[in-house]
């Protein structure tokens, strides 16, 4: 929306830094208002905005670390990057647990870890994923939890990496497949994807305000506190603030609900091609397919970097697309698909004779 590319160049031209409260009392008030306003949504209590959902999920499994003990980290094979990265910086050994096909987390497997060394579960940190980069999958956050915790099993701490999906709960239509996410002790949400603000905006929220400031607290250069890792930063609460005071919770959702409604349709119209397969049902917004009579990556190629990205799975290439853009022509995009995978020039696939499995 354009109110927030406003408040962005705003922001930038104003350049206030939040590191010195005495100084930007209104935006700091105002940031603080924001996370109040959000937090709830997840379950959390409090909260503040970084640039972007590595930093988000390094806030709070440094949390998890000098908060509660956590000195491994478990998460599935098909988690964020940003949570590899995140072990090195903490000196955090990470443990890897099988994902299903549609890459939500294998629970047998992760229960099966935790019963292997009851004990050492005490030390461990379990990320859980809402929406993978690939594929949009939403791990069984509520069966996860309930499961370990039944058992006697429950780590030290659970976070939930809801970067991509996360806003789904703002959605009463869809709010449903987050079930589970207020149990977790943090997370994370990245507000310049289906909360549509610019690049560089996330969410890091916890539970329990007393046990994050523990860690995350710090005395200013002003006699106040600062929380969290960033010093000097810009503000990025005014963008979503005048979002959400323009068009609320309902607006904002009724755009998610448009974006995950267009790849449910895209998906339907794939269905009815025999030259096609449909890897997933995009109930986050995600959907994966890979043509069966051409060949995936000439397909991409033209159909363009705007419309379509490259999606891994089974160690094949597969058409990605994101439900991201709410005002998007639906028909558009899929007359456009139809087009391309109707085009005798588009280079022929590997293995041609394949048929699509019903």
């Amino acid at each position: 929306p354009w109110l927030t590319w406003a408040a962005a160049v705003w922001a930038a031209a104003r350049s206030e830094n939040l590191l010195h409260k005495a100084d930007t009392p209104q935006v700091n008030a105002l940031q603080d208002r924001v996370v109040d306003w959000l937090a709830p949504l997840w379950g959390m209590e409090t909260g503040h905005l970084v640039p972007g959902g590595t930093i988000a999920n390094l806030t709070a499994l440094w949390t998890a670390r000098d908060g509660a003990g956590a000195t491994t980290i478990v998460t599935s094979e098909a988690a964020s990057v940003s949570v590899k990265k995140i072990s090195r910086v903490l000196g955090m050994p990470l443990i890897l647990i099988d994902s299903d096909p549609d890459e939500r987390i294998n629970l047998d497997a992760l229960i099966d870890f935790a019963r292997r060394d009851p004990a050492g579960m005490s030390r461990v940190v379990v990320v859980l994923t809402a929406g993978t980069q690939n594929t949009g999958a939403i791990d069984p956050l509520r069966e996860a939890m309930k499961g370990l915790g039944n058992l006697g099993l429950a780590p030290a701490w659970w976070h939930v990496d809801a970067s991509w999906a996360g806003p789904l709960a703002m959605s009463s239509r869809y709010r449903g497949l987050l079930k589970g996410v207020e149990n977790a002790d943090s997370v994370t949400v990245s507000t310049h994807k289906l909360m549509f603000q610019p690049t560089e905006s996330a969410l890091v929220l916890f539970r329990d305000a007393g046990r994050s400031d523990a860690v995350l607290e710090f005395a200013g250069p002003d006699n106040t506190t600062q929380i969290g890792l960033l010093g000097s930063r810009s503000d990025r609460s005014l963008a979503i603030a005048l979002l959400l005071l323009a068009y609320g919770q309902d607006g904002v959702a009724s755009w998610v609900e448009v974006g995950v409604g267009n790849m449910m349709t895209v998906a339907e119209a794939l269905h009815t091609r025999d030259d096609v397969e449909v890897f997933n049902s995009p109930n986050s917004g995600v959907l994966l397919w890979r043509p069966l009579l051409k060949n995936t990556d000439d397909v991409l190629e033209r159909l363009g970097g705007k419309i379509a990205g490259l999606g891994l799975a089974d160690g094949r290439h597969w058409v990605r697309q994101v439900g991201s853009n709410p005002i998007m022509d639906v028909d558009e995009l899929i007359e456009r698909i139809f087009a391309v995978l109707d085009d005798p020039e588009v280079e022929p696939a590997p293995d041609p004779t394949r048929t699509a499995e019903m």
